[in-house]
């Protein structure tokens, strides 16, 4: 079970259309370095340190493939659930799932899963980003 944060900067540059949530592309990053919520832009090598791009990890993270609907006065910012294995060796430690958009001039956060503990991914094993209700805004 993971919680949801939303990084205090994201309403503010949603407001400023600086995030399009149906059109700009934002990506899932895996980190063991706790965020925090008034950090504004994604840094993978500092505040977001992430395992190497190596075994089955992408370096910047995954593609969510959000999409955005609106439907009587609430918005959904929707994505697809991402799977990752470790394939070769291990993956991680991470605890953390930063959310970022990858358009965005400085790679502006949008949230993150906290998962309670560190994980880590032997050769073969999987874990998956759930996106199920993943963005509503009312």
């Amino acid at each position: 079970m993971s919680v949801f944060n939303k990084f205090q900067n994201f309403i503010g540059r949603l407001g400023l259309a600086e995030h399009q949530l149906n059109t700009h592309t934002f990506r899932a990053a895996l980190t063991n370095v706790a965020p925090v919520a008034a950090q504004t832009d994604f840094d993978p090598v500092t505040n977001h340190a992430a395992p190497a791009a190596a075994n089955g990890y992408t370096a910047g993270g995954y593609d969510i493939q959000n999409g955005y609907s609106e439907a009587g006065g609430i918005g959904t910012m929707s994505a697809v659930d991402v799977v990752v294995t470790a394939a070769g060796g291990q993956i991680g430690p991470f605890r953390y799932v930063v959310v970022y958009n990858d358009d965005h001039a400085s790679d502006g956060l949008c949230s993150y899963f906290d998962y309670g503990s560190s994980i880590t991914l032997n050769d073969g094993e999987s874990f998956t980003i759930d996106f199920t209700d993943f963005l509503t805004l009312q």
